[in-house]
């Protein structure tokens, strides 16, 4: 589980894939090169993007735009969510000059959360459950009518949604917050069972320590010390799923040198002490075993 930039693999001639997933497990901070659509088929998730939480319900549709840092919460409820990824790059046909371009962009450059009740959000709806049912079906021709679906979800958005500016310098600054961030998720994966602490971090992102404190915040929407403690809950949750360890050979793998702090950051962000987790997980509907 890397907590840094997500390379997904889409195919160059259709850059897109959709799948759905049950919530069941955390995914850590990220970002990608892909406008990314959640729609809630069932059941509820929480989903942090930049410096918002937004707690998505059934049928609420959550757009998250390229290299916006982004999380999920783990759900212990039946949930249902389809994950619809594609590339800017699949309205090049449309993207024909510079206005083309200023005016598709902005749609897709940050967040916007839609619940049912709006015509938006009819319309939005509309094309996302097509995609969904040609995606399932895959039939001949599929791939271009989920394409005309796609080209409508844009067309709905340019002409519902307020304009935003499309500027190719603020673009450049959020390459270069993702390429900071980039390096302190990627230090965090490969270090977070050793003790890191704040001075250390910050001279990986390359700032005071004083600065780093407010860019991670503002940027990510949790503390550096919040972050670090769900990602190495996150890695604890797999060690509990997939080991016998001990909870005191989990607590270590997972980068807490004191089972008291173990027990009570655990407890904290899951509602439950390390043995009852493991022990739901065990006779939960989800399980294998």
């Amino acid at each position: 589980m890397r907590g840094s930039f997500e390379k997904t693999v889409l195919e160059p001639d259709f850059p897109f894939r959709l799948f759905l997933n049950d919530g069941f497990e955390s995914t850590p901070h990220h970002w990608h090169e892909d406008i990314e659509i959640i729609y809630l088929v069932e059941g509820s998730v929480k989903v942090g993007v930049g410096n918002d939480l937004y707690h998505l319900k059934r049928r609420d549709i959550l757009i998250i735009g390229p290299g916006e840092v982004h999380f999920f919460l783990k759900e212990m409820q039946t949930s249902n969510r389809a994950v619809i990824q594609f590339r800017m790059s699949i309205y090049d046909a449309f993207l024909s000059g510079s206005k083309d371009i200023r005016t598709i962009r902005p749609m897709f450059t940050h967040s916007k959360y839609l619940t049912p009740s709006t015509e938006v959000h009819i319309l939005m709806e509309k094309q996302i459950q097509q995609l969904i049912n040609e995606n399932t079906s895959a039939k001949e021709g599929y791939k271009l009518i989920m394409k005309a679906r796609l080209y409508d979800l844009a067309g709905i958005l340019i002409r519902y949604m307020p304009k935003c500016e499309y500027s190719a310098e603020a673009e450049s600054r959020q390459i270069e917050k993702l390429q900071k961030l980039d390096k302190v998720f990627q230090y965090v994966d490969k270090y977070y069972q050793t003790n890191i602490n704040l001075e250390e971090i910050s001279k990986v992102a390359g700032f005071s320590l004083y600065y780093f404190t407010r860019f991670f915040k503002e940027n990510t929407g949790v503390t550096f010390v919040d972050y670090l403690n769900n990602f190495r809950i996150t890695k604890a949750e797999w060690h509990l799923m997939e080991e016998n360890d001990s909870i005191t050979e989990v607590a270590y793998k997972s980068g807490f040198n004191s089972i008291k702090t173990f027990n009570r950051v655990f407890k904290k962000l899951k509602g439950c002490a390390p043995m009852q987790y493991r022990k739901g997980i065990k006779s939960s509907p989800w399980s294998l075993q």
